[in-house]
């Protein structure tokens, strides 16, 4: 359960009333770090807290039921507004994690300054102080996903699709985020029960990353996915209900608090350096702080209807 707060961020070191609960903020006072700076982003009144669940780092939880795919209606609320598709029953979220083309807007409109990113090494990640979600340390193009933002980011960004389209966004909590990559199945990941086969599902950490990163003493699967870092967001086959990258390519941002403390948040789904085939489980999770910034992690968005 959620509350609608009167400001638009969750304080970026606040706490939880309940296990279950947040409880409404006044606008944040941005830790060290944090790098966000926004001009001209009028508040809104959205359902953007984080949903404070009693879960622990890793966790599990239950997918749903296999069931017949639902018939899914695909629509955007403005032209450079991201692709959503409609569940009937369940929910509304994107096609596709956020692109860099779509952060590409709202950081133009509102003047976004977002400094500093934790990029991965030969053997370890580092924070390079220059990096961003535009040099994020490698090549991307537009139809990428977005990096190197961090929770508070990509929750403006939700808030400004909001104020923009009169349509309530947000980031979906880690059980809608977890019940939208099982789409309905039983199985351990969207595709079945085997991680052997990942490669032609998902961006994982691959032959290619082994070659781009030989000095990773990880044990690294032997498969090609054609990719080192991110691949466009349409490269990946859809799930049953029509999204894509909800296992691989980058790690989403959830509404959801780590352990009740709503300073670090959840986010599930593995990302293109991450080799271990149970990260990619439809249920499985990690979090970190919310003003964390890598070159692993990104979000999508849910609307509310």
């Amino acid at each position: 359960m959620s509350v609608r707060p009167q400001s638009w961020f969750l304080q970026t070191f606040g706490k939880c009333r309940t296990a279950v609960r947040a409880r409404p903020i006044e606008p944040p006072a941005y830790g060290i770090g944090s790098g966000l700076r926004l001009r001209g982003h009028k508040r809104v009144a959205a359902t953007v807290v984080l949903a404070a669940l009693p879960l622990l780092l890793p966790t599990f939880v239950k997918p749903a039921p296999a069931q017949s795919p639902p018939a899914l209606r695909e629509f955007r609320d403005c032209a450079d507004c991201p692709v959503m598709v409609e569940i009937p029953g369940r929910m509304v979220i994107g096609k596709y994690p956020i692109t860099r083309g779509e952060f590409r807007v709202f950081a133009q409109a509102t003047d976004l300054v977002s400094e500093g990113c934790t990029l991965r090494g030969e053997q370890k990640r580092s924070l390079v102080a220059e990096a961003n979600w535009l040099a994020p340390g490698f090549e991307q193009t537009d139809d990428h996903p977005v990096i190197c933002v961090n929770w508070l980011e990509a929750t403006a960004y939700a808030d400004w699709l909001t104020e923009r389209t009169g349509r309530l966004y947000r980031l979906p909590t880690f059980e809608e985020s977890s019940a939208a990559a099982a789409a309905g199945t039983k199985t351990a990941f969207w595709w079945g029960e085997e991680f052997d086969n990942a490669c032609a599902h998902a961006n994982i950490a691959d032959a290619q990353f082994r070659k781009a990163y030989p000095k990773d003493e990880r044990k690294i699967p032997g498969c090609d996915d054609g990719y080192v870092h991110t691949s466009p967001v349409t490269t990946f086959p859809a799930n049953e209900w029509g999204l894509h990258d909800m296992a691989g390519n980058v790690w989403n941002w959830t509404n959801s608090c780590l352990k009740g403390d709503c300073s670090n948040a959840i986010f599930r789904g593995a990302g293109w350096d991450v080799p271990f085939s149970k990260l990619f489980r439809s249920d499985y999770s990690f979090g970190d702080r919310i003003v964390l910034r890598n070159d692993v992690i990104g979000f999508r968005v849910l609307r509310e209807d």
